[in-house]
């Protein structure tokens, strides 16, 4: 029998030291977070949660449940801490942004994004209902499929410019950037001339896509999470760098398909110029990825510092796997 009562002791104090092992490792991924652990940061952090407690729970089956408390505890506070949800509910349980734009002011401007799920121009006749000033696409239909939407729908005040992959939908004059043949794939840039004269540097991305293997258990799938993150961090270290050269101080808005989580390092790269709108004024769950059940938040905009964010939302879609982000900007 003590032998059975030791054997169950340390079954328990093992799944505990376990649980709280991998709190410490995911608390150290999500604030420090090194490349090295970069597959840990892609699933949000309450499914690591939900595996510690989980973890904790049956070692009360073997040892009294202080400590097993204590870590569940611990995980619960984690959560609460870094979980990118809990910023935007603090704000509100439900978005306010709706489909009718606010136009008293006449500096204000309404911006989306959304991945077109392999060139659905569907999607793009959502994104139209909410009336917004500046669309920005990525796995987008061609150039020429989006000027004959716009011929079909009779509305003359949007133009397209477009490349492979992403495109620029906006009111007002564009004029076509070139960017670097590597960029080729990943960016489509414009400048907007509004009807007042006033110039616009846009930007939409689409930054390599992800890895998706879980076998964790493998040192190859760390080494390609790694590899893969840092492709994308240069990627978008070399495209602001680009954007810089072309914008001159022109007021900036950029955004798209980041396919990264939102706890990855690629986003510090972004100077501090940007501000991410949803972290600014979004209310309710933000995520975008994936559509219908949407755990990670991937999809951004960034307005530069002449722009206020009045506010911002995340709209499920019918016709993409992702859902579109808009904001509503003031240029100051």
């Amino acid at each position: 029998m003590n032998l059975l009562k030791s054997l169950s002791i340390s079954i328990g104090r093992t799944l505990v030291f376990l649980s709280f092992g991998l709190n410490l490792l995911i608390i150290a991924s999500f604030e420090i977070r090194p490349d090295k652990l970069s597959a840990l940061n892609i699933p949000p952090i309450w499914v690591w949660s939900t595996i510690g407690i989980i973890v904790c729970l049956l070692s009360m089956l073997f040892i009294k449940k202080t400590l097993p408390l204590i870590i569940c505890g611990s995980w619960i506070l984690t959560t609460c801490i870094l979980a990118d949800e809990f910023q935007s509910l603090r704000r509100g349980l439900s978005p306010t942004l709706g489909k009718s734009k606010n136009t008293s002011h006449p500096n204000s401007i309404r911006v989306a994004t959304i991945n077109c799920n392999g060139r659905n121009l569907n999607i793009v006749r959502e994104s139209l209902e909410f009336n917004p000033d500046i669309i920005l696409t990525q796995e987008s239909p061609s150039p020429k499929e989006l000027i004959s939407l716009m011929s079909e729908i009779g509305n003359k005040n949007y133009q397209v410019i477009g490349g492979w992959d992403c495109a620029i939908i906006a009111k007002g004059t564009l004029k076509k950037k070139i960017y670097p043949s590597i960029l080729f794939n990943h960016v489509a840039g414009a400048t907007l001339t509004l009807t007042n004269g006033t110039e616009i540097e846009l930007l939409s991305l689409h930054l390599e896509r992800a890895i998706t293997r879980w076998d964790l258990w493998s040192i190859e799938c760390w080494k390609q999470h790694k590899q893969r993150n840092t492709e994308r961090r240069d990627q978008l270290i070399y495209l602001l760098a680009e954007l810089k050269k072309q914008s001159s101080n022109k007021p900036i808005i950029f955004g798209g398909d980041f396919n990264a989580s939102y706890q990855s390092n690629i986003y510090a790269v972004i100077p501090e110029k940007f501000t991410n709108a949803f972290d600014e004024a979004g209310k309710g769950i933000g995520n975008t990825f994936t559509n219908y059940f949407p755990i990670i938040r991937i999809d951004h905009i960034y307005p530069s510092n002449q722009f206020s964010i009045i506010d911002s939302r995340s709209v499920k879609t019918k016709n993409s796997d992702h859902r579109m982000v808009i904001c509503d900007l003031l240029l100051n």
